[in-house]
């Protein structure tokens, strides 16, 4: 059984990076010092031994998600298929062969596709937590690319006489390219301590970046044009595979912190420069004397015009959750989660309009005011405080009718609107409530108890009143149980805690 390497052990902070520069120090050496045969055979390697360290890392980190490890392996698996078919015919025949298409493009391309799937697998598990902000990098990697291809690929490939297909296919690998490792430079700020694993893949992209540079920009016919890309891509391998096996993977599949945006209008500013400056290179190229580039204006939107997509919706869906949540605010308490009092005077209005048409029956108000919170307020402070009122919310909610509406009005006091409610249901309510108030609330192993005074006001008359009217009336009746205190056996049988119930007819 393979032990499992403790993240924050030496070997992962001093053994794995030690282990990682000395095996690419051998391999550069290797590759600048041997003959074809050899850089044929160390290329192949690297991919086998990246994939053996992305599966061993994946075992003994337990990583939260394999999906985009395996298909990193199977990328490789691609890459070296493809890697087999362009250096092999060389070595073989000893001298620059090129192999036919079907042979090289279909896994390279595969590959891609390969790596490209499981490094948005990685940016998602990211992303819900930072979306707007990876999308917005995304979109920049994307442009960013332009100025590289118009300016420094594009020339060399119309001089070297290449077909639309090469230009296509170095265009879409520089946008892909340039687009992960934006997405994943927004990762970087929510992965913690997870970069490790981050700044190999990293090291993977920027190996494979400069590894099409000089298959493109070197001059043709040298005998550096085949090695120091093989050398490149070779030592971008051996990074996917530290990527893999470093402990800190663990995290970077697990994020824990959001990345702190900009203001909404400087994002979206910074958006549309990065739009602009697509077309804009794509101007000056033309304008500069080259012919006009139609891949980059056709294929750069395509890629960045779903993102600008999903980048609006998510706006959209944004302003609507902001939007309820200001409306939830404006209506309930923050503490209790019910109602204030704005929102119940609104229903309570409607209800008396349908009530006064002779619509449903009588309308019952409860007034329930806390006795004994200040005292525990004083004694245990103020989360003891707001313990009582939230357990208070609980068993009001829990007491009423289904339709009856509760609200906190402010302190300990809160209301319980009751629309098709006779007198003799209200008071049964009420009782219902005082009981359940009535009980021993817990707390941080403390026993706290409060009893509560009830009033209630019902308005039998098919005409409009101001909820105000029906409150102060309510409000009245507390008061009166507050002094009186008498019939306390109606309600509970406690009578050391239970309140009087007065119930008046409006």
């Amino acid at each position: 059984m393979v032990a499992a390497v403790k993240p924050d052990g030496r070997w992962a902070r001093l053994g794995m990076p030690v282990g990682f520069l000395v095996l690419s120090a051998v391999f550069a050496g290797a590759y600048l010092t041997g003959p074809e045969p050899v850089r044929l055979v160390l290329l192949l390697l690297s991919g086998v031994i990246a994939a053996i360290a992305i599966a061993l890392g994946v075992r003994i980190n337990a990583l939260p998600d394999r999906r985009p490890w395996m298909l990193t392996v199977l990328a490789l698996a691609m890459l070296s298929i493809a890697n087999a078919a362009w250096y092999l015919p060389a070595a073989i025949a000893g001298g620059a062969q090129t192999p036919p298409d079907w042979m090289a493009v279909p896994p390279q391309m595969a590959g891609y596709v390969f790596f490209l799937a499981a490094s948005l697998m990685i940016v998602l598990r990211h992303t819900p937590r930072d979306a707007s902000g990876t999308i917005d990098a995304a979109v920049w990697g994307v442009a960013l690319a332009t100025p590289v291809w118009e300016f420094l690929f594009r020339p060399r490939l119309l001089a070297a006489g290449q077909d639309t297909a090469t230009q296509l296919f170095v265009l879409t690998q520089l946008l892909v390219l340039f687009g992960i490792c934006g997405a994943l430079l927004r990762v970087a700020r929510t992965s913690g301590r997870g970069q490790v694993s981050l700044w190999y893949l990293f090291g993977a992209l920027g190996m494979t970046l400069l590894g099409t540079a000089a298959v493109h920009m070197l001059p043709a016919g040298s005998g550096s044009q085949g090695s120091v890309p093989a050398l490149l891509f070779a030592l971008g391998y051996l990074s996917l595979g530290a990527a893999g096996l470093h402990p800190s993977a663990v995290r970077l599949m697990s994020p824990q912190r959001c990345a702190t945006g900009g203001t909404p209008k400087m994002q979206l500013s910074m958006f549309g420069a990065a739009m602009l400056l697509i077309p804009v290179v794509g101007a000056i190229g033309q304008l500069t004397g080259s012919p006009p580039d139609g891949l980059l204006l056709t294929l750069a939107p395509m890629l960045t015009i779903p993102l600008v997509l999903i980048r609006i919706g998510r706006l959209n869906v944004q302003r609507s959750r902001d939007q309820r949540a200001l409306a939830h605010q404006a209506a309930h308490d923050e503490l209790t989660g019910l109602i204030n009092r704005r929102e119940l005077f609104t229903l309570m209005e409607r209800a008396i309009e349908r009530h006064a048409d002779g619509r449903g029956g009588d309308l019952a108000l409860l007034y329930c005011d806390l006795n004994e919170f200040k005292p525990i307020n004083d004694r245990y402070g103020h989360e003891a405080g707001d313990a009582v009122l939230r357990a208070t919310a609980r068993r009001i909610a829990g007491a009423v009718r289904e339709g009856d509406v509760v609200a906190r009005i402010g302190g300990d006091e809160f209301l319980i609107f009751c629309p098709d409610a006779d007198s003799d249901t209200a008071y049964a309510l009420g009782s219902r409530i005082v009981r359940a108030l009535a009980e021993p609330i817990s707390w941080r192993g403390e026993t706290l108890r409060v009893s509560t005074a009830l009033g209630t006001t019902v308005w039998t008359q098919r005409e409009t009143v101001a909820p105000d009217v029906l409150l102060a009336a309510a409000d009245t009746r507390m008061y009166e149980n507050k002094r009186t205190q008498t019939n306390r056996s109606v309600y509970c049988s406690d009578e050391a805690s239970s309140p009087t119930l007065r119930t008046s007819r409006m």
